[in-house]
């Protein structure tokens, strides 16, 4: 904290000469050497800049399996690292493991490449990314902290899902609507594990953020869907295809939304679950409706969102309900253009768009700042300290 503020703060009357001084103590205290930091950080990168280049420059000239043993090597090394480290508390335990954790995932993946490259042979993408999953999710899951760590192991399960059903359809396969929908079920299942552990894990905050990045995986994905569906007919088939997707979607995620609610009772175990369930209830509907009418596409994507605002509202998630009104209006701004679309050529059409979206958007600020629920951390307080 900068002793700037402090002194405002100070003038201000908020604080006493007293707390003042604590605060600039503990600051000092808990203060890290950035500076030292940073230059030991561009140091090795300098170093790892310069081994690259070696390799690079001599890659046909080394063996094969000489690469292949310094590559192994080297994640044994980082595992052995993060051993050591894993009992580590502050900076090292809780940042540089984490580092360590993302470097050592990122060697595992390419080496699939690498060995793919020394014996010439060839996979589809979705096979190397199944197996790195099963080998590494046990590492990342059981020893990560922060939110690399958390980010990194959603983005590879969805990674590796949409690489699964791209195979399919460039082998110009079909896979099963039971296949298609449990894959693209994977961001609940992920919502589910970071529900439970988080209720019996030490890392609690983890398991937390593994859940804030499911689920928002989820809610883009619904939204997405909404919008889609919307544009364009398919064929009948397609339509009977992607209805019965949306049916075992709706068992599945509604049998996930029951267990979050039954190991989460508190406000924010109701919210994800009421998050869930809309979306199972509504991407149903709109499969089955396929709505190519601009209001009833509009009113299934707002409704949606309803949702996950009420769920905002409910839980104290300021910033999720703002932006929850900011997408709201941003859908009726283009529903009103849509309506609009045969009044451009004239005038007063085009002037009437623009008072509307003017009004639309007075009106969703003035709603973010009067029903924004205030900035709370009170939920879950034990969660708070689990890593410090």
């Amino acid at each position: 904290m900068s002793e700037r503020k402090i002194n405002i703060w100070l003038n201000a009357g908020v604080i006493d000469g007293a707390t003042a001084q604590r605060i600039r103590d503990y600051e000092s205290d808990q203060s890290r050497p950035l500076g030292l930091w940073s230059l030991i950080g561009l140091g090795a990168l300098a170093i790892g800049l310069g081994i690259i280049s070696l390799v690079a420059a001599n890659w046909d000239d080394i063996p094969g399996m000489v690469r292949l043993t310094v590559h192994g090597l080297l994640i044994s090394g980082l595992c052995g690292a993060i051993y050591r480290l894993q009992p580590r508390k502050g900076f090292l335990g809780l940042y540089l493991k984490d580092i360590f954790l993302f470097v050592t995932a990122v060697l595992g993946l390419t080496f699939f490449g690498h060995l793919g490259q020394v014996y010439q042979t060839s996979s589809p993408l979705w096979q190397p990314l199944l197996i790195w999953l099963l080998l590494f999710s046990p590492l990342l899951l059981l020893t990560g902290r922060g939110w690399l760590i958390s980010l990194l192991w959603p983005a590879s399960l969805m990674g590796t899902a949409i690489s699964v059903l791209g195979w399919y359809f460039e082998q110009s396969k079909a896979p099963s609507s039971l296949i298609v929908a449990v894959i693209t079920s994977l961001p609940v299942f992920a919502l589910l594990l970071a529900v439970v552990m988080g209720k019996w894990s030490e890392r609690a905050v983890f398991w937390r953020q593994i859940g804030q990045f499911a689920l928002t995986i989820l809610v883009a994905g619904v939204g997405f869907k909404l919008i889609t569906d919307g544009l364009a007919l398919g064929t009948r088939e397609s339509n009977q295809f992607l209805s019965d997707i949306a049916a075992v979607q709706l068992l599945l995620w509604s049998a996930a939304a029951l267990l979050v609610y039954f190991y989460n009772r508190a406000a924010s175990g109701i919210s994800i679950a009421a998050i869930v369930t809309g979306a199972a209830i509504i991407s149903f509907v709109s499969s089955i409706a396929q709505p190519s009418a601009p209001v009833v596409n509009a009113i299934l994507f707002m409704a949606f969102w309803a949702v996950v605002g009420w769920s905002a509202i409910h839980s104290g998630w300021r910033n999720v309900f703002q932006a929850v009104v900011a997408i709201i209006a941003l859908r009726l701004i283009i529903l009103n253009f849509q309506l609009a679309y045969d009044l451009f050529s004239s005038g007063i059409g085009l002037i009437i768009a623009g008072l509307i979206t003017i009004a639309i958007a007075m009106a969703a600020y003035r709603l973010s700042r009067t029903l924004a629920p205030e900035k709370s951390s009170a939920e879950e307080p034990n969660e708070q300290g689990s890593d410090q």
